[in-house]
């Protein structure tokens, strides 16, 4: 019996195990079937993840510092200063800036320009690291006033939002279907809005602290004086006259040593020497000095006033520049002096502490008619063609300034007649001045040939009367640009305490840039998402 039993038994567990069996099979099928759909999701997920715009707007391509940029962000910033960086070389080689190698070829990807044949550098790699070199100074400005609790003031808020508000509005005029398309046509093909307001504020932020950082000191007039007064060599306007007795060229391949070169060279500069103390030798006056320049080089000098200069102490240079600082200098003092090619012949005329107060003014313009000498004279106008004896351009002259003489006739009239008043100049100018700034107002007007806010001089001439007061006016012609109602606002600060308080605020601004951290850039992985 237990033998039958064994047997049956026996059957019993084979068939139960090979239940069991099968059923587990069918479970591990069903697992790797699971397992498979899972993994294909996930992959696919991965891919639309990475595709997406999502990395390229919200991950970390690259840090400067402490600040981390997003491929979007680091796009814009690699575009601007792409664009800058061709804008500069177009201006200083013009046409031949596409010629020279020194920009890349358009349409083509940056990444496949090779920039350093030696090094293997791309045009990618090179805007890069232009790029960071611009951007890390942002940077650490940003950081400077994070670091302060600097939080943008409520005007500079509104001009973030006043210049986004015109972008719109230049994307809607040009017929962008979208402000967001607009951006990315621009700055890359994952840029919004959000994004855009992003940089925006960056940018503003940064920029709006290293103002501040410069426009906060405060300096008393002790301080400013104190500062002039040490640094006055350099500071004043010196206003003299020369000439440059130039030596003969002497080429190097003409002689078999350096030592003959050298010695031809010595031999020219002292001929040179020689004609400047000759020529020197016959000037007494200033007017002498005008006419010995124009019988040493008439075309050069033919103009009285191609002799003069007025300079500030630290344009002199080194020839004559030492001489000419020298305080005992006084009105008709002469010297020669030495230089590579030649022998300078000064005549000294004033210096100017820049003592004088600035002014103000405000002016209707009547500009006389431009008069195109190039529709003058032989058919085919050959620029060299002298038109002053031209009579149909003599004629068109005379025309073009009887024409805004006449304007500006009318135009003092009505402002005699309306109480020859501020009130009533600002009136008259909407209809008859061709002056686009504001209020045809102009402030911190001073007599510095070397910096922006220098009148022409006929007008320069009379503000600075010293009779001058609030309430003068004057029809004044140019030669430059017409007739010219003249209104005086008054007087400003003393031009050297302006000098002054430039070049202390400049020099305390550069040592707090020198003090700023340095910064340092690495790229991430979302680094490959970029556009370059």
């Amino acid at each position: 019996m237990s033998g039958s039993f064994d047997k049956k038994s026996s059957g019993a567990d084979r068939r139960q195990a090979r239940y069991q069996k099968e059923q587990k099979e069918k479970r591990k099928t069903r697992i790797i079937a699971v397992s498979v759909t899972v993994v294909l999701a996930l992959l696919f997920l991965g891919a639309a993840f990475l595709n997406s715009k999502y990395i390229r707007r919200n991950m970390t391509a690259a840090t400067i510092g402490d600040v981390n940029f997003t491929a979007v962000e680091f796009d814009y910033f690699f575009k601007i200063f792409h664009q800058e960086y061709e804008n500069w070389v177009n201006e200083q080689f013009g046409e031949m800036a596409g010629m020279s190698g020194m920009l890349p070829q358009s349409g083509v990807s940056l990444s496949k320009q090779i920039y350093d044949e030696e090094t293997g550098e791309t045009w990618a790699d090179y805007i890069t690291e232009y790029a960071v070199s611009q951007l890390s100074v942002m940077v650490q400005y940003y950081s400077a006033a994070k670091a302060a609790g600097y939080v943008l003031p409520d005007e500079m808020r509104a001009e973030l939002d006043d210049q986004i508000a015109y972008v719109k509005m230049y994307a809607e005029i040009y017929g962008f279907p979208s402000f967001d398309y607009f951006l990315q046509q621009n700055y890359g093909i994952n840029m919004n809005e959000k994004c855009y307001r992003k940089i925006s504020e960056f940018i503003f932020t940064a920029n709006a602290f290293s103002e501040n950082v410069r426009d906060l000191p405060e300096y008393s007039q002790a301080a400013l004086e104190s500062h002039y007064n040490e640094n006055r060599d350099m500071l004043d306007i010196f206003t003299f006259r020369y000439i440059l007795v130039g030596s003969e060229t002497v080429l190097k391949d003409d002689f078999d040593t350096d030592e003959e070169f050298d010695a031809a060279k010595e031999v020219a500069l002292e001929e040179a020497r020689q004609q400047a103390a000759l020529i020197a030798a016959g000037i007494e006056t200033e007017d002498d000095f005008i006419n010995a320049a124009r019988e040493y080089d008439e075309d050069s000098f033919d103009d009285p006033d191609s002799t003069l200069r007025s300079y500030p102490g630290s344009w002199l240079g080194s020839y004559y520049g030492p001489w000419m600082r020298e305080s005992e200098r006084v009105y008709g003092d002469m010297t020669n002096e030495d230089m590579t090619s030649g022998t300078y012949i000064v005549f000294f005329i004033s210096r100017d502490d820049n003592s004088y107060r600035m002014t103000e003014m405000r002016q209707i313009l009547i500009l006389r008619e431009d008069v195109h000498d190039a529709y003058y004279g032989d058919d085919d106008h050959d620029h060299d063609h002298d038109h002053e004896d031209d009579a149909g351009f003599l004629e068109a002259l005379e025309w073009a300034d009887a024409e805004a003489r006449g304007r500006a006739d009318v135009v003092m009239n009505l402002f005699r007649e309306g109480g020859a008043t501020e009130s009533r100049l600002l009136e008259l100018m909407a209809d008859y001045s061709d002056d686009t700034t504001e209020g045809g107002f102009y402030d911190n007007i001073h007599k510095d040939p070397t910096t922006q806010g220098k009148m022409v001089q006929e007008i320069e001439d009379w503000l600075f009367d010293e009779s001058r007061q609030y309430g003068d006016y004057e029809m004044i012609e140019t030669e430059a640009y017409g007739y010219h109602l003249v209104f005086f606002m008054g007087h400003g600060d003393r031009y050297c305490d302006v000098l002054a308080d430039n070049e202390m605020r400049t020099n305390d601004y550069n040592a707090w840039q020198e003090g700023l951290a340095p910064v340092e850039f690495s790229k991430r992985w979302a680094f490959f998402f970029t556009e370059q």
